[in-house]
């Protein structure tokens, strides 16, 4: 049995994120009588809206919940989140028990205590499906590499998409400091768009001058030619990156966990045709589930600490 609710929680950039030598990394108590022995009555799991549209990541959701619930013989309930910061916050406050976080986003998560990476999207024989960050400027600027970026800092408009994203924020921002930017002390203006395709059409149009986005989204507007080819240059592409994991509350207990990790491994080998309509949402059919490797998120959180990136997520309702 699958409920849903779509809960309000509203985030402004500025509760969002302490950056940068801030050093307020919050951990969250875990909720009043909360008893990680006992078997919660109904197992939330909560999505994030996709890029281009909500129906995809929204219909995998409530597939994969089915799957879930006949499996572990739970009631479930989808739970909505905007973006990665009130993902987290959820997490962290017992208000979702699974969702599908962006490698950075899971760092972070795991640093508060609350969540654990049980499986990942990729294939069998190649691991985890991995993915890269790009550098994009529009062709008004005359950039044609990164090293054309320091000189004209100064007048640089510049966007990050989530706070919590990888290849979006994270990524960027150490790419950048390697030039020796810092992009709210040295650009003209840094925004947060909490979009990767909103960064995209932003500098495509002229509205801003350099972005930091996934080139999984931008190789996607290319195609479906909602951007020019000749709107934008790429300066630079990242090495590839781990895509990332399904997360689970790390107060649940154990057996449940374990449950869980089990029936999204056999979900391929249980329900094929399932499957590939629940990794569609990837944009890849032959995906599957596969195990998270323990180490497979060190590079980021090296890259997290080296950067002394620090988000904290404050949420509230409507």
């Amino acid at each position: 049995m699958i409920r849903e609710t779509t809960r309000g929680f509203t985030t402004t950039v500025l509760a969002l994120m302490c950056l940068l030598y801030a050093g307020c990394e919050r951990r969250t108590a875990p909720p009043e009588n909360d008893d990680s022995s006992a078997r919660p009555a109904i197992l939330r799991i909560g999505y994030t809206p996709t890029e281009e549209t909500t129906v995809d990541r929204e219909g995998a959701t409530r597939l994969l919940g089915g799957y879930l619930s006949r499996v572990l013989g739970i009631k479930v309930e989808l739970v909505r989140t905007e973006s990665y910061g009130p993902a987290i916050e959820a997490l962290a406050s017992g208000k979702i028990d699974l969702i599908g976080l962006g490698p950075f986003a899971y760092v972070l998560a795991e640093k508060r205590g609350a969540a654990e990476a049980i499986v990942v999207p990729g294939q069998e024989a190649k691991g985890p499906r991995m993915y890269q960050s790009a550098f994009i400027s529009g062709k008004h600027t005359g950039f044609l590499n990164l090293k054309d970026v320091p000189a004209q800092a100064a007048r640089i408009q510049f966007n990050y998409t989530d706070p919590a994203s990888n290849s979006g924020h994270l990524v960027p921002r150490a790419k950048l400091a390697t030039l020796g930017l810092r992009p709210e002390r040295d650009f003209k203006s840094t925004d947060y768009t909490l979009s990767h395709t909103v960064a995209v059409l932003n500098v495509a149009l002229g509205k801003a001058d350099l972005a930091g986005v996934s080139n999984t989204t931008l190789q996607s507007l290319l195609r479906k030619g909602k951007i020019a080819p000749d709107a934008i240059n790429v300066l630079w592409i990242s090495e590839p990156l781990p895509n990332g994991p399904l997360a689970i509350r790390a107060a649940l207990p154990e057996a449940l966990k374990q449950e869980v990790k089990t029936a999204l491994l056999n979900l391929n080998k249980q329900e094929p045709e399932l499957s590939r309509k629940i990794m569609a949402q990837y944009r890849d059919e032959n995906l599957v589930y596969v195990k998270c490797a323990k180490g497979l998120y060190d590079e980021i959180r090296a890259l997290s600490d080296q950067n002394k990136v620090r988000i904290s997520a404050e949420s509230e309702a409507d």
